[in-house]
């Protein structure tokens, strides 16, 4: 890799609209994500999910000396693979990233089953952002009513359907947005998705709080 003194430290290349709204948000609150600050770029894969499993490697090829490293985030439902575990998915994926001169400087995380997953914490941003003012219990409850949150899971089992009518019961607009917003406000500890706290960890390491002054 070429030294180059505007070589961006972080290339991330996601399936959707809401997914980049997703990392620009967290990435522009390094302090909570207990980060140094990152030079990135955001792009999405015109193939989706189905892309990001099995075009990444070739996607990414022109990064390659320009980005010191490399983030690939697709959901596991709708990639193509939903018949094996995420950890296999995202291995799989890996192993074509480092084949492929990312050897040690890229990593792929799988939401499963999808994005939505992580918006479903305890905070009370989340209802406030989704139209329910700052109750998480009157939401929860109107969810159980329909169906979509039962009593003894901790968040819905179909995050999606889930949001998307707490959404149109509040004559909420379903947009890319909304998801900028929760990445943007929701506590990041409340989130206990292990993808989500497996795209952490790898933040963490990868830029250190004073790593960038």
């Amino acid at each position: 890799m070429r030294t180059n003194p505007r070589i961006r430290d972080l290339y991330v290349l996601v399936a959707d609209q809401d997914m980049a709204e997703t990392m620009k948000a967290l990435l522009s609150r390094p302090h909570s994500l207990k980060i140094g600050r990152v030079k990135y770029n955001v792009e999405k894969h015109q193939g989706h999910d189905p892309g990001c499993r099995t075009d990444s490697a070739r996607r990414l090829r022109p990064q390659i000396e320009d980005s010191k490293y490399a983030l690939v985030m697709f959901d596991k439902a709708g990639c193509g693979q939903e018949g094996i575990s995420r950890e296999d998915i995202q291995r799989q994926v890996e192993q074509d990233l480092s084949r492929n001169g990312w050897e040690g400087r890229s990593k792929v995380i799988v939401i499963d089953p999808e994005l939505e997953a992580w918006v479903w914490n305890a905070s009370n941003q989340v209802p406030e952002i989704l139209g329910w003012a700052a109750d998480y219990g009157n939401l929860k409850t109107w969810l159980a009513s329909r169906g979509l949150w039962p009593a003894d899971a901790t968040k819905p089992p179909n995050p999606k359907e889930a949001m998307r009518a707490a959404l149109r019961e509040k004559n909420q607009k379903i947009s890319s947005s909304v998801f900028g917003q929760l990445a943007e406000s929701v506590t990041l500890s409340g989130c206990q998705c292990p993808a989500f706290r497996e795209l952490i960890d790898t933040l963490q390491r990868w830029f250190p709080l004073g790593s960038n002054p």
